[in-house]
């Protein structure tokens, strides 16, 4: 039987811990406490997600599901969660590796993380954040057919109109961040060059160009 707190299990805040564990676990992955580092910038870098959701309420998650293990009622969580937490553990009991996890995200380096500089951004932080950008930055097009590449932006932008408050204004906070956070076009187009390759410095100026120009003509 599927319970209402499953869900935290399967796509949730725990799921994403657990498959990060999993995959690092893979040959040539990054190791787990780089993973950690990035789950943890993540959090921080989110005013609305790190009060919704502190380290020690995530650590609490994970010794609560620890103190679960090898009961009957865990025996009835989800197969796939299960399965992944198997997997995370490697040779290790589930229950004590859930546990050293805890640990980890109450130690006060979990709160401590590395610049992009020191820890590039991998493919699921960089999805993780910037959603909105990669979806933009891969449909605009590149200036084929001697279209000019600023009217192009501004036709991609404008298809969302008139709900503009919502995509639009998140679409403009992304780019402003990623500008922020890689002050120059080749520190930009190379952090994203191997996890999102439409991802550019000359991309994102005319995107933001041209979410400027429409919020300015249209509303």
């Amino acid at each position: 039987m599927t319970e209402p707190t499953d869900a935290v299990l399967t796509s949730g805040v725990l799921a994403r811990l657990v498959d990060l564990a999993a995959a690092a676990r893979n040959p040539g992955a990054a190791p787990l406490e780089d993973e950690l580092q990035r789950f943890s910038r993540l959090l921080r870098d989110s005013h609305a997600i790190a009060w919704v959701l502190p380290p020690d309420a995530v650590a609490s998650l994970l010794d609560a599901v620890a103190d679960e293990y090898g009961t009957e009622r865990f025996a009835h969580r989800p197969a796939v969660f299960r399965d992944r937490l198997a997997r995370a553990a490697g040779d290790e009991p589930a229950d004590a590796f859930l546990r050293s996890l805890a640990d980890l995200v109450r130690d006060p380096w979990f709160g401590d993380g590395p610049g992009h500089d020191e820890l590039p951004l991998s493919q699921w932080e960089a999805l993780a954040r910037f959603d909105l950008v990669n979806e933009f930055a891969s449909q605009l097009p590149t200036g084929e057919y001697d279209r000019d590449p600023r009217a192009e932006a501004r036709e991609l932008v404008a298809m969302d109109h008139p709900d503009c408050h919502g995509r639009i204004a998140d679409l403009a906070g992304q780019l402003q961040r990623v500008l922020c956070m890689f002050r120059s076009p080749a520190e930009l187009d190379a952090a994203f060059a191997p996890v999102m390759p439409s991802v550019t410095h000359a991309r994102l100026r005319l995107l933001l160009d041209a979410v400027h120009t429409h919020f300015a003509e249209q509303h």
